[in-house]
């Protein structure tokens, strides 16, 4: 009988302890693999959310890979027929996988001037200005979301520099991919969100948010919060999407 707990994911968020060389926002884009995987231990029920109680999905059968894409000490959060749903972390054992690391741009370009990003300028320019203050601040961690101490993944970040700016995002770079509307790659404007597969292509698990002048703000692993270049041959052919929330 799976035990039930009241730590759900959504509350507080613990590190699967995987160190990525370059993700995928976590920290998940389009792609061949996912950047976790997890593999049921035994036949395991798929809810609807982090409880016993919750509604129960389907059956998932021993031995199925399941694409991660969260979890805590109790529960990890996965894509199943088509659905993000949860299973007991007691069925199942998370696995890392290491997608190729992106190289690093040749010339980066600096980052805006982060010293007081909620005055004044319109709502995009405070969204640009928070995220660029968190350089060299936030450490890069799959699958967690404490912003007390800075430990996020590429769509808790995203959705932190929203939440500071008084717009609330879910957590999640695929759930963020279907917010606002579609914009082009040669309208994108500063704060609009950019989502990339760097793991499996085709499926979004990574995202940013533009800031203009071809550049974009991300959290990778082992980097933290950086400014990218947007044109790119890495990010040119990862690139999924832009949405303006």
């Amino acid at each position: 009988m799976q035990k039930k707990n009241k730590n759900y994911l959504g509350k507080t968020i613990l590190s699967l302890g995987l160190a990525l060389s370059m993700f995928g926002g976590f920290s998940t884009s389009a792609f061949a693999a996912p950047v976790a995987t997890a593999t049921v231990n035994k036949g395991v029920n798929f809810r609807a959310d982090q409880s016993t109680s919750a509604p129960v999905w389907g059956f998932v059968k021993q031995g199925t890979v399941l694409p991660v894409e969260a979890a805590n000490d109790y529960w990890v959060l996965v894509d199943y027929n088509g659905k993000q749903g949860y299973v007991s972390r007691s069925y199942v054992t998370v696995h890392e996988n290491k997608p190729a690391p992106a190289p690093a741009p040749s010339n980066p370009a600096p980052a805006p001037a982060p010293s007081n990003p909620a005055a004044g300028g319109s709502l995009a320019n405070k969204i640009v200005n928070t995220a660029a203050s968190f350089q060299g601040r936030v450490t890069y961690v799959f699958g967690s979301r404490d912003q007390q101490r800075l430990r996020l993944d590429c769509s808790s970040f995203t959705q932190y520099v929203f939440q500071l700016n008084g717009v609330q995002i879910p957590w999640g770079s695929k759930a963020q991919a279907k917010l606002g509307s579609y914009i082009p790659r040669n309208q994108l404007q500063p704060g609009d969100l950019v989502f990339f597969s760097v793991s499996t292509p085709g499926q979004i698990n990574h995202v940013g948010i533009y800031i203009g002048n071809g550049r974009f703000i991300n959290n990778l692993p082992n980097k933290g919060v950086v400014i990218g270049d947007f044109n790119s041959s890495y990010w040119t052919s990862h690139y999924i999407t832009g949405r303006r929330i």
